[in-house]
């Protein structure tokens, strides 16, 4: 099972990149490890996992990003920000968090407005929810779809 993070929209919105990369470096049993990775805030093509996503037949508004982000008041702050610049006031966006792939559960759906989007708001699109399977296939239920709609 995969995950991926979307933004969807009622229109066109644009591409943003606000990742930097970052080094950890870890020492174990006296070796020295470092290793670099990108992370932050950006807003790419959905294209990765496009045909696994579609495959969920859900109803998702018809122009969708990739979303990345971290769950931190940074990040927050540059999502907050990018919906506030490319959306107007009464419009609304759908943020999910899917699961692609076998083992997917139904979706649950939140709804709010920017002005009350906080870090837990963002922490539902990370932390991965479940619900029984009723068939017994997965003994720790399947992971369930979150949507997210913030009217701005």
């Amino acid at each position: 099972m995969s995950h991926v993070n979307l933004i969807a929209a009622d229109k066109a919105l644009p591409l943003c990149d606000k990742k930097e990369f970052r080094e950890h470096t870890s020492t174990v049993n006296g070796e020295t490890f470092t290793i670099g990775f990108d992370c932050g805030f950006s807003v790419a093509p959905h294209t990765y996992y496009r045909e696994a996503a579609d495959e969920l037949g859900l109803e998702l508004k018809p122009f969708q990003y990739e979303l990345d982000f971290e769950p931190c008041q940074t990040d927050l702050d540059h999502l907050l920000a990018y919906l506030r610049e490319n959306l107007a006031p009464g419009e609304t966006v759908e943020l999910w968090s899917l699961w692609v792939g076998s083992g997917a559960g139904r979706v649950r759906h939140y709804r709010g407005r920017l002005s009350e989007f906080d870090l837990d708001t963002l922490g539902m699109l990370t932390e991965t929810q479940y619900e029984p399977d009723l068939t017994g296939e997965f003994p720790d239920g399947l992971i369930c779809q979150v949507c997210l709609t913030v009217e701005i």
